[in-house]
């Protein structure tokens, strides 16, 4: 069954600046990092076109982040505020590792009127963490308790949560953390884990359960993400530009949109016809039951049950 689409994308991610100082397990930025891809910033007129763009069809959500740490763009309050202005109705949303989360960062993130921010953290403890994520989790958690006090300084109403990749490394701790996180007014959220096209080898091994095929993924129906030279690749998991739709700064995001190249792989996941999908559409998977993972521990502690 083919998705409903809209005239422009209902969720679009922005990469205003590429790269990412952290090493997840779970994602494929090392290997980028490493390839002969470009990387760079994306230029302020490039940015407000899209959005001066996007306000004529306008998502639910823009997030300003996409395959990259967001908070080493200096500029992301600003570009947020413009957002803001131009399209007071959409959500606007920044997802981050929280290390350079400090107060004048988050007050600036606040005042633009910023409207959701989630900070991956994988553990609470030090070196689980660090083994996760690279780094070590102690300074993350100081700058999201100093975020929340701010949040309640200032009688904000963003919606602030840490979110967290259940992997095996990290899924006895989930109890606690969501207690710990509970008592600072903060809220916990899960996700399953992806292998993000194959382009995570040790998916499999850090899985808990068993991975399975995403079939008819809503993803090119639902979401657009643009790179920091105006490029769409096919989805988020797309790190290594394998399926380009277009540029979204020498041609309209709505014509991007609804181009042949994407409308081709709808057609394609719809029928469930792998023959004509992209290889890493073919390749993607996700661990099983992705929802009772994002409905929280008693989701989890299921699925446990199932597998052992």
């Amino acid at each position: 069954m083919r998705h409903p689409l809209t005239p422009g994308p209902p969720r679009v991610q922005i990469q205003t600046q590429a790269g990412c100082n952290g090493r997840c397990v779970f994602c494929p930025n090392e290997q980028v990092l490493k390839s002969d891809l470009e990387h760079g910033r994306m230029p302020l007129e490039m940015f407000h076109k899209i959005v001066d763009d996007l306000a004529k069809t306008p998502p639910r959500r823009i997030g300003m982040y996409m395959q990259n740490e967001p908070l080493l763009d200096k500029r992301l309050p600003e570009l947020t505020k413009y957002v803001t202005e131009r399209i007071p109705d959409t959500k606007t949303q920044v997802i981050t590792n929280g290390t350079y989360l400090t107060e004048k960062v988050g007050e600036a993130l606040l005042d633009a009127g910023l409207k959701q921010l989630k900070c991956s953290l994988q553990s609470l403890d030090p070196e689980t963490n660090r083994e996760i994520m690279g780094y070590d989790s102690r300074k993350v958690i100081e700058n999201c308790i100093t975020f929340q006090k701010l949040i309640k300084k200032k009688k904000s109403k963003i919606d602030f949560r840490v979110s967290m990749v259940v992997t095996n490394k990290n899924v006895d701790e989930i109890p606690k953390t969501r207690k710990f996180w509970a008592k600072h007014g903060v809220r916990l959220v899960t996700s399953a884990l992806e292998n993000r096209g194959g382009n995570i080898a040790d998916a499999e091994q850090l899985n808990v359960g068993e991975m399975k095929s995403m079939g008819n993924c809503v993803r090119p129906s639902r979401d657009m993400m643009i790179l920091f030279n105006g490029d769409v690749p096919l989805c988020c998991v797309d790190w290594h530009r394998t399926y380009i739709l277009g540029n979204v700064y020498t041609d309209s995001v709505q014509n991007v949109w609804h181009a042949a190249p994407v409308t081709q792989v709808r057609d394609a996941l719809a029928e469930e016809d792998t023959s004509k999908m992209p290889t890493i559409c073919r390749d993607c998977g996700e661990s099983a039951c992705p929802n009772q993972h994002r409905r929280g521990l008693k989701g989890i502690l299921s699925r446990l049950a199932a597998v052992f």
